[in-house]
């Protein structure tokens, strides 16, 4: 996984701290749209005699429509993980399409619409005449070839992975992939949901139970785990995380006027945060000042609720795209007595969190892809009417994407099937259904 290929030197000010990312989610789609557009334009003009310019034009409307069903369904699909539903951040989080989150027949049935719309306003007025089915079978292995390039841009940025894999059980095609956890989408189900394993490699001794010190402090650490070989190892304190100091997060909730009050009484802390909800966040970077500051909330304004964090789970929650090394510093020692001024401060090398291993479904689709362009190329000459090679790329999509949804994590929305076996299921009736109608109307070729 690769989710920035590399950073343009420029704009630092507005994307720090290296400049402007180019994620490989968009550079394959960059890649995905000039490669269909080139050998589009030349197909096209060959088997259905429509203008190169004019089959371009239709790209981008293909492109478009496809992008945004594609992005709808999905967040559609996936509502809980925009919790802001409002219009502006409905908005906002549909063109983020950099950090993946869009599903291939929603951008199939935007890409109908956008045929649809393409062929009122542009296609039937050409002269000559473009005949529709044999521009399907122009476009039927660019279909293809897109999803080809498309599933690599997820494997990529890490969305769209399988099941967990057990590479010691039986070997897995092509490998079991092992996303970096922090900044990939699986953190979500494989953490959260699942359960599956930690998000850093260690499992933390909770707030509540060791006293006045909120930071992080390390309760188990998976075996074998990259925080492991990097050296964690229970009862560790954090205390520098990528060479900044663990500060103390202070969460005052409660009445904005006593809040506000609060706040004019502490000292020695950063510029205060208002987060969703209303929050107010205070960042300390000593533990010595949170100490005053939580005596201070607690002898003058015991109505205001205090949570603490720290910096640590804070970046974790919320881990910068393209980040995947986790350097952190920690207090030790092996008397829980040690006053906190003696204990030994170890600097940690630099370790890249890993999901367990998971099946590779976005590399088996391309491996499909691939084959089935093959396949098309090869039978093109021994279709039996315009319009098969798309029932065949409709049929053997349908299959694939059916039996490849078995392999991956997600949701059933009936009689125990996936949204996208529902789809397949849909297409693969159309597919057949198609060429029954055609075997009927279309003069055959042979």
């Amino acid at each position: 996984m690769q989710q920035v290929l590399f950073t343009l030197p420029i704009f630092k000010g507005s994307f720090p701290p290296d400049g402007i990312p180019m994620y490989g989610f968009g550079a394959m789609l960059f890649v995905c749209f000039v490669a269909v557009t080139l050998w589009g334009s030349r197909r096209a003009r060959r088997t259905a005699d429509m203008p190169p310019e004019k089959f371009q034009d239709m790209v981008i409307w293909l492109f478009v429509a496809g992008i945004v069903g594609a992005r709808v369904l999905y967040m559609a699909q996936y509502s809980q993980n925009f919790p802001d539903q409002s219009l502006a951040g409905l908005a906002g989080a549909f063109f983020k399409i950099w950090e993946g989150g869009i599903i291939f027949y929603g951008s199939a049935m935007g890409g109908v619409v956008g045929y649809g719309l393409f062929y009122w306003f542009v296609l039937r007025k050409l002269t000559p005449h473009v005949n529709g089915w044999q521009l399907a079978d122009a476009v039927a292995p660019l279909l293809a070839l897109g999803l080809a390039i498309g599933r690599i841009g997820c494997y990529l940025n890490g969305c769209c992975w399988g099941q967990v894999a057990c590479e010691e059980c039986r070997v897995v095609p092509l490998g079991a992939a092992h996303f970096p956890l922090l900044s990939a989408h699986a953190r979500q189900q494989l953490v959260r949901e699942q359960y599956l394993q930690t998000t850093t490699g260690f499992a933390v001794e909770s707030r509540q139970g060791f006293g006045p010190d909120p930071r992080t402090r390390v309760r188990f650490v998976e075996v074998g785990s990259p925080a492991d070989k990097a050296g964690v190892k229970p009862g560790d304190v954090v205390v520098k995380v990528n060479g900044e100091t663990n500060s103390v997060v202070m969460e005052l909730i409660g009445a904005d006027e006593k809040v506000k009050e609060t706040i004019a009484k502490l000292k020695d802390y950063r510029e205060p945060k208002v987060v969703p909800g209303g929050r107010v966040r205070i960042e300390f970077d000593t533990l010595v000042a949170y100490l005053e500051a939580r005596s201070t909330v607690a002898r003058t304004a015991p109505e205001v609720m205090v949570i603490a964090s720290d910096k640590l789970e804070d970046l974790v929650r919320d881990w910068p795209r393209g980040k995947t090394k986790l350097a952190l510093s920690v207090e030790r020692t092996t008397d829980e007595g040690t006053p906190a001024e003696k204990r030994e401060t170890v600097d940690l090398k630099p370790f890249a969190p890993a999901t367990v291993g998971l099946y590779p479904t976005q590399l088996y689709e391309t491996v499909s892809m691939v084959l089935i362009i093959v396949f098309l190329l090869a039978y093109y000459p021994y279709r039996r009417h315009d319009g098969q090679l798309m029932v065949v790329l409709m049929v053997g999509y349908a299959v694939h994407r059916f039996i490849n949804e078995s392999l991956r994590i997600e949701p059933a929305v009936g009689l125990g099937l996936t949204l996208s076996q529902w789809g397949s299921v849909v297409i693969l009736v159309a597919g057949i259904g198609i060429e029954v109608y055609l075997r009927r109307t279309a003069p055959a070729r042979t």
